[in-house]
């Protein structure tokens, strides 16, 4: 199993879980360009998200949009943005980004140039450490079960 969210759902590889139920994960993401970012996938491998069954997405999209609430209450970003852009990891997810600056979903902070090019990568963005993932994570759950 090489999808490193296969592993994640498997238990193989540590995350901080916000949200888990028999079909869909929610965890914090290791490198988030704002504190609070975090990915809702579906458990079953599905590599592009147009791919999900209707019932499936509508279900991520919704519980996104809980923790999208949850996260503003709880740590007061100015925006919240939902991004399914489908690269990175071929696992379908939807980013839940909280937003202090517009650049935030472009994420202007993993720009580099290289050979005279813009590029976007997340080697920019440093590892946040576990225990404050998993600080930021209680905070969230705490915040669905009120």
């Amino acid at each position: 199993m090489s999808c490193i969210f296969c592993r994640i759902i498997a238990g193989e590889v540590e995350s901080s879980k916000v949200y888990e139920d028999d079909q869909i994960l929610a965890f914090l993401d290791l490198h988030p360009v704002r504190d609070g970012q975090l990915l809702v996938i579906p458990k079953k491998h599905i590599d592009h998200f147009s791919d999900i069954p209707d019932e499936l997405a509508a279900k991520i999209f919704l519980k996104s949009h809980q923790i999208s609430r949850v996260i503003k209450e709880k740590l007061h970003p100015d925006r919240m943005g939902l991004v399914v852009h489908g690269y990175g990891v071929p696992h379908a997810h939807m980013v839940v980004v909280p937003q202090h600056h517009e650049d935030d979903i472009t994420a202007g902070k993993m720009a580099k140039i290289e050979d005279g090019r813009i590029i976007f990568t997340a080697d920019n963005l440093p590892a946040s450490s576990r225990d404050k993932l998993n600080t930021i994570a209680g905070v969230i759950k705490d915040g669905l079960l009120e």
